[in-house]
């Protein structure tokens, strides 16, 4: 019996952080992420390496890109200027889906009923457009660079904001803006900057809004590069190469 215990083997306990065999879920989930590298926090915004990659192209932009853009625009870019909001993707999606009741008590905390201007951006499958609110026009004004892909869903919203935004007699308007190329509709969230940028700096200088928008294919073009450029001001960790042509 003695010899029995001193020749039994003894099991070897797990150590913290090292996986055993491949149907481990846990150590599956713990290995992903720590392969998950963050480039940028910014705001309440966090952009990983792979969400850079996306802007290097050609790939649809995603809503960490997107929320990360319009958190900049908010929080930095038009810092000073109060009359404008920019809602991140997440903020206008509970926009569309909370009951009215709730939708109320958003918009009266984010003081949306004050606001001159309000910029909202629009996804569905991987599809960007923008929804602009004008008090000064008392209009909603909507930009889509894929043959008014999202008027469905921006008529929608629409009707949705009417009350809670105080804007019961606001009328509802297509605008015209340059179109995605044949093949390219991944790059409708960069139309969705270029849009955000020319109608920001537009309501700003004129004080009301516009239903048409000027932009160049050169702009769009240039767009990906300028917001590599803004996350390394900003402190990011890129990628190697991502800014190697």
């Amino acid at each position: 019996m003695l010899n029995a215990k001193k020749h039994a083997k003894k099991s070897e306990p797990r150590r913290a952080g090292k996986c055993y065999g491949s149907n481990d879920s846990g150590c599956d989930n713990l290995q992903g992420k720590q392969k998950v590298s963050v480039a940028l926090r910014f705001q309440e915004q966090s952009l990983r390496h792979s969400d850079i990659q996306l802007l290097r192209g050609p790939h649809a932009l995603n809503e960490r890109i997107l929320g990360f853009y319009y958190a900049y625009m908010q929080a930095r870019r038009y810092k000073l200027q109060q009359e404008l909001q920019f809602l991140t993707p997440p903020l206008v999606s509970s926009l569309r889906h909370l009951e009215q009741r709730d939708l109320r008590r958003l918009a009266k905390q984010l003081q949306l009923p004050g606001k001159q201007f309000i910029f909202m951006p629009l996804v569905e499958r991987q599809h960007w457009s923008l929804l602009l609110v004008s008090r000064p026009d008392r209009k909603f004004f909507y930009f889509d660079s894929e043959d008014n892909y999202h008027l469905q869903l921006a008529r929608a919203l629409y009707e949705r904001l009417l009350a809670p935004l105080l804007a019961e007699d606001f009328l509802f308007r297509m605008g015209r803006c340059l179109q995605q190329s044949p093949g390219k509709g991944y790059e409708s969230g960069v139309h969705l900057m270029c849009m955000t940028e020319h109608l920001a700096d537009y309501v700003l200088r004129c004080g009301y809004a516009t239903s048409t928008l000027l932009i160049s294919k050169q702009e769009v073009l240039n767009m990906r590069g300028a917001q590599l450029q803004l996350i390394r001001t900003l402190g990011g960790i890129l990628p190697k190469g991502c800014c190697q042509d």
